[in-house]
């Protein structure tokens, strides 16, 4: 703006001072050659007189020289047809040819008049010359030349002349000021506007107010103040937008991406990055924060000419499996790729098939079992007393199993949907309860049960949860340990239940403590079966210590045993 506008005045101000020089030459050349022409018309006049005054007889000139030229420094110079000087006021003795002077040759060659300004070798002086023919019958038979000093007459002329250049630069300058004031007048507003433009472009959000100066421009800055007011109020609007729309975005579980078509990543929600393990922070070349190379391939793959493209891709970098879709916009020229996680979902339905497989084996197994010993018992051998009881003991098992199995998936199913009350238990107590329950297998390994605890420890919780935990982990405890082991229950209180059911039973390996707490999954098959174990009972434990907002840690070591380790807040 300040550049444009010093070229400008610069323009002007160069133009004015050529059209101040050209016309100061001008006036001052025009003016010279003004003055001159009235002396070269006034030697002229005088030559004129001379002559007439002698009626042509050369013989009085001198005469009428001597008498007329006294007081001046006017010179009169008399020569024949040749050029030879005949006469000279100034130095009467002078003689010799001046046919070769301009103003003598001009005559000589048939010119009525010859004219010239220079120095004069004789009196060292620039003196204007004015030669004129004296004519007989039509022929020059003499020439008569008059002479004046330059400096006679032209100081004199100066003045005036330097009154006109004076009077020229006043005008000059009164014109340059009138000039500059309206180039002034005319940029003002500009001035004043641009800067106020500048800031609303620098600052959309805060308004610029242009205080008016001049009537004139009244209503273009009220228009400017105006338009700013409305720019700000459009700015801050779209920027609320954008923030509501980047909020949306994300809190969306839906990854959102978007591509320039010159390959720059404008835009990539936290859901997105989450999902392929990447940092975006401003705009830059896609490549430089997607590094996954199938998906890498599906961004290129998408053209004008193959607009969508949608596939289940394994991020490598996350593990997760996301179902990509990429879609490319004609109207913007940029690509659009979302992605929906299904990690998860894929787990879930692998934790269902799983479940339904585990389901239909465990209920295989007795159900098999049950329809076996039947049809011996309907074949013939229920004729034996002995037989038949066997079967009946062994059917009688199988069905405890079975009911066991059934209370456990319906526990699973139903605990989480039933909102149970809050209740005041004695850890000690519940403890005690759960024992004397399992005093049978107690007594038949000759277990040694150690209870450390406050007695009066009263905790508030779920308390057909907090049962069920207990009863899972001191029956797991049970079943694995070795005989003649021992089992230790101690509890505490640390801003909630901490507690640790260890015993020092078969373990667990490193690979397997991972996996205990899946449904139906064992650590040894054959003794969960023989034991009447179900595979649910650490599932149950973890969901309903989830439930009760807690945690839950096992440590362990094969042939060593295990250590259960949980901390339940209070409700």
């Amino acid at each position: 703006m300040i550049r444009r506008i010093l070229k400008t005045y610069s323009g002007w101000l160069f133009l004015l001072l050529l059209f101040y020089c050209s016309g100061f030459y001008l006036i001052n050349r025009l003016y010279n050659e003004q003055v001159l022409q009235q002396h070269e018309d006034y030697l002229e006049q005088k030559a004129e007189f001379l002559i007439q005054l002698t009626k042509k007889q050369t013989e009085t000139i001198d005469e009428l020289a001597t008498y007329y030229l006294k007081g001046s420094e006017e010179r009169i110079t008399l020569m024949d047809e040749k050029g030879h000087i005949l006469f000279d006021s100034f130095e009467p003795s002078l003689s010799g040819n001046r046919e070769n002077r301009p103003e003598v040759k001009a005559v000589l060659s048939g010119n009525e008049i010859g004219k010239a300004t220079r120095n004069s070798p004789t009196l060292h002086k620039e003196l204007l010359y004015i030669a004129l023919p004296i004519k007989e019958a039509g022929k020059i038979h003499s020439v008569l030349r008059l002479a004046e000093p330059t400096s006679a007459f032209l100081p004199n002329a100066q003045k005036m002349k330097w009154a006109i250049l004076l009077v020229f630069s006043l005008l000059c300058f009164l014109l340059s000021t009138i000039i500059l004031f309206i180039l002034y007048r005319r940029d003002r507003p500009i001035e004043t506007i641009l800067p106020a433009i500048h800031k609303m472009l620098e600052s959309p959000e805060q308004p610029e107010t242009i205080l008016a100066t001049s009537s004139q421009w009244e209503e273009l800055y009220q228009a400017i103040n105006k338009l700013g007011q409305q720019m700000s109020h459009s700015y801050q609007i779209n920027t609320s937008k954008e923030k509501q729309l980047y909020q949306l975005l994300n809190e969306l579980q839906i990854g959102v991406f978007m591509i320039a078509s010159n390959g720059d990543l404008l835009l990539m929600n936290a859901t997105m990055q989450e999902q392929l393990g990447a940092t975006f922070t401003t705009v830059q070349p896609f490549p430089e924060v997607i590094h996954d190379t199938h998906l890498i391939q599906m961004i290129y793959q998408v053209t004008s000419d193959k607009p969508l493209l949608q596939e289940e891709r394994r991020i490598s970098k996350t593990q997760r499996l996301l179902d990509l879709t990429i879609r490319y916009s004609p109207e913007t020229d940029q690509l659009l790729g979302l992605s929906y996680d299904l990690t998860r979902l894929r787990q879930l339905e692998k934790a269902q098939q799983d479940f339904v497989s585990n389901v239909s084996h465990e209920l295989k197994t007795p159900v098999t079992s049950l329809i076996g010993f039947t049809e011996t018992l309907l074949d013939g051998a229920k004729d034996d007393p002995d037989t038949l009881t066997e079967f009946l003991k062994i059917m009688h098992k199988d069905t405890l199993g079975l009911q066991h199995l059934i209370q456990d998936i319906i526990q699973l199913s139903k605990d989480a949907t039933i909102d149970y009350p809050v209740q005041t238990v004695t850890v000690k107590t519940s403890l005690q309860t759960i024992l004397s329950d399992y005093q049978n297998e107690i007594d038949q390994k000759e277990l040694k049960i150690i209870l450390k605890g406050p007695s009066d420890f009263l905790f508030s919780t779920k308390e057909k949860l907090f049962t069920s935990i207990l009863k899972n982990l001191i029956e797991n405890a049970i079943y694995y340990s070795l005989p003649n082991g021992e089992i230790i229950l101690s509890f505490e209180e640390k801003n909630g239940l901490s507690m640790t059911i260890e015993d020092h039973g078969i373990g667990i390996e490193k690979k397997e403590q991972e996996r205990i707490f899946e449904r139906f999954y064992r650590i040894d098959k054959a003794r969960s079966r023989n034991s009447g174990g179900t595979g649910l009972g650490l599932a149950i434990v973890k969901d309903h210590v989830k439930t009760l907002n807690g945690t839950i840690e096992v440590d362990s070591h094969l042939g060593v045993g295990s250590i259960f380790r949980i901390f339940l807040p209070y409700l």
